[in-house]
């Protein structure tokens, strides 16, 4: 239930025949949620505000996409992920099938990330080149394969891999030197 009055399935069929205020009922109850999702890609508040503003206007345009018998919120979140992804996709300015050299890279981070604030997690996120934080939360945020994220961006698998192992090897370093967690 979004209120005491109106139920969620009310609010989207509401939505499904353009109703203004079930529209803003929907935007109003999910905005934080889609804001953290497009957060962690986008980089940047207004950056994603944009893409959380594109992602309910697919949302409203959409609607009728979205199936009763599963959950809202997922598909919700996969329209955001879609979107950030079509946002970034535009603006990579490497070529999307370069291949680069996979580095050693064990993927951990000993522990250290659970004495962050959430603030320190988008600065380093932020911090990150828009391919690398891509990857990063496909793989990391949202479990994606290397040949799912590959599919998705249209980039190589080895292009996946890399940018992956880029990005942890990225953190690490930040972590090293801002926040000195590592001898």
């Amino acid at each position: 239930m979004l209120d005491k009055h109106v139920s969620l399935d009310e609010i989207i069929s509401g939505c499904r025949e353009q109703n203004r205020l079930s529209q803003q009922r929907l935007y109003s109850h999910f905005y934080n949620y889609a804001m953290t999702v497009a957060r962690r890609y986008m980089g940047g508040q207004e950056l994603a505000e944009e893409v959380v503003n594109d992602a309910f206007f697919k949302v409203f345009t959409k609607i009728h996409l979205y199936s009763s018998d599963q959950s809202f919120k997922p598909w919700l979140r996969r329209v955001v992920v879609n979107t950030a992804i079509d946002r970034l996709r535009s603006q990579m300015s490497t070529p999307p099938n370069q291949e680069l050299l996979d580095m050693h890279d064990s993927g951990k981070l000993s522990g250290i990330e659970e004495n962050l604030t959430q603030e320190q997690i988008w600065s380093m996120l932020d911090k990150l080149p828009p391919a690398y934080r891509t990857v990063f939360n496909l793989a990391v945020i949202e479990g994606m394969t290397h040949e799912e994220i590959a599919q998705s961006l249209d980039i190589s698998v080895g292009a996946s891999k890399s940018n992956l192992s880029r990005a942890r090897q990225f953190i690490r370093n930040m972590l090293k030197t801002e926040f000195e967690f590592f001898d």
